[in-house]
């Protein structure tokens, strides 16, 4: 017998192909063109990303995370939507003094989840590139390592240092801007038998001389952990047809304005337009992002409206509308343009729509096959709970992950093409 599962992913073709996939919802060209202008004019999407950023770090959970959840369901309220919250129990680590005290200097620190501390005063050691009791292991993860997307496992060599009786471990990450980057972990994950501390790329040249010397270091990981509560914002207009759902995480590491801002912005423009259509729409923003989609997976099992009841889903990623950025004589240089790593993602019948929408946007105007090639982030989770047709899209970035993620990272000018793209996509699939 087929599966509902298998039945929809054969009848995804079928259905875009046949006009089925928001039937009744046609925008005209007259709406589309007045809601839209309204709501998705780069200042206006700014101006989003900025208040974004401005309500702190958005770590799940955190009084940033719950800000965040106010002001969403603000700004949704006042779109006439009918707006819920879905809380869950997540905890909260408060992070105090992380860092590393080596030859006379402070470098800065973060932890890798789920944090274990360090004795009052710190973990005092030789530092050593090998790992094991009376020491504080170094390990280097040149380009970032893998490990610190969703769904990936930690890196082995973090994973076997922590277990081999060291005091403490120090992680240097490396990116291409020299900053420290945080990393993504499984949900609820145990916490480390020893103290893991991330440290900025630059760095890697004196722990490795330190190191080589045989020098102590002092490992410092201060803090606590507290129940915390964190909320998804999920917003529904009732109209014609299946519905609509578009989904963005809400939830990160630091304050991370192009991040998750970018996309957040967007969202909220485009639910401001939607909300002038006759589409069904439901709109997620989900938050324990960080913790493998955590918040996202807990609404697809609970309160998303089933594949066969979804017309189309659009799922819009991480740094979807960012500046490049290099290292340039130490320094921290914004490019002019884009990352070239900018990835759209569709069902096969939305190819054609989907490369008109974003003609002459780097990266996206090359949408891929999302049956022939997986794409990464939250929206593989759906495909494979049997959602289709899908869009999704997601860019790299070289301040991913780090806290030089501020607002300057994108601007108007970025924001609005990706915004208008993504509408006329979904008035085109209507």
């Amino acid at each position: 017998m087929t599966s509902e599962k298998d039945g929809m992913a054969l009848d995804r073709r079928q259905a875009v192909l046949g006009g089925a996939a928001l039937a009744g919802t046609a925008v005209s060209g007259r709406a589309f063109g007045k809601a839209a202008t309204a709501s998705l004019t780069g200042p206006a999407l700014y101006a989003d990303v900025k208040a974004y950023a401005d309500l702190g770090e958005h770590r799940t959970g955190t009084s940033g995370d719950q800000a965040t959840t106010r002001w969403m369901v603000q700004a949704l309220k006042r779109a006439r939507y009918q707006v819920e919250t879905q809380g869950f129990d997540y905890p909260v680590f408060e992070v105090g003094h992380c860092a590393v005290e080596v030859a006379g200097q402070t470098l800065e620190g973060f932890p890798y989840w789920t944090p274990t501390t360090t004795p009052p005063g710190g973990a005092k050691a030789p530092l050593s590139t090998t790992a094991g009791p009376g020491r504080v292991a170094l390990v280097s993860l040149a380009n970032g390592g893998s490990g610190g997307g969703l769904y990936q496992p930690p890196p082995k060599e973090i994973v076997q240092a922590a277990e081999s009786g060291a005091a403490a471990v120090v992680v240097v990450t490396e990116n291409p801007l020299g900053e420290l980057v945080a990393f993504n972990r499984a949900p609820l994950a145990a916490a480390w038998k020893a103290p893991v501390i991330f440290v900025a790329g630059r760095h890697k040249a004196l722990l490795q001389g330190v190191a080589g010397d045989g020098g102590a270091v002092t490992v410092r990981l201060e803090g606590r952990s507290v129940p915390g509560r964190a909320d998804n914002v999920i917003a529904r207009k009732p109209g014609k047809g299946k519905a609509l759902v578009v989904s963005t995480p809400k939830s990160g590491w630091f304050h991370c304005a192009g991040e998750r801002g970018s996309g957040i912005a967007i969202w909220l423009g485009l639910a401001r337009w939607l909300a002038t259509t006759e589409m069904n729409v439901v709109l997620l923003a989900a938050s324990g992002h960080e913790f493998d989609g955590y918040g996202g997976a807990r609404f697809a099992k609970a309160l998303a409206p089933k594949p066969a009841e979804t017309a189309l889903w659009v799922h819009i990623g991480a740094n979807v509308a960012l500046y490049d950025f290099a290292l340039r004589d130490g320094r921290i240089v914004r490019e002019s343009g884009v990352p070239r790593q900018r990835i759209l993602a569709v069902s096969e019948p939305l190819l054609p729509a989907a490369a008109k929408a974003f003609a002459g946007q780097v990266g996206y105007e090359r949408p891929f096959d999302i049956d022939k090639q997986k794409a990464p982030g939250e929206i593989a989770h759906y495909q494979e709970l049997g959602y289709g047709p899908l869009v999704g899209m997601v860019a790299a970035s070289a301040v991913f992950h780090t806290r030089r993620d501020l607002p300057d990272v994108t601007g108007p000018e970025l924001l609005e093409p990706v915004a208008r793209g993504l509408a006329s996509l979904i008035a085109d699939a209507a």
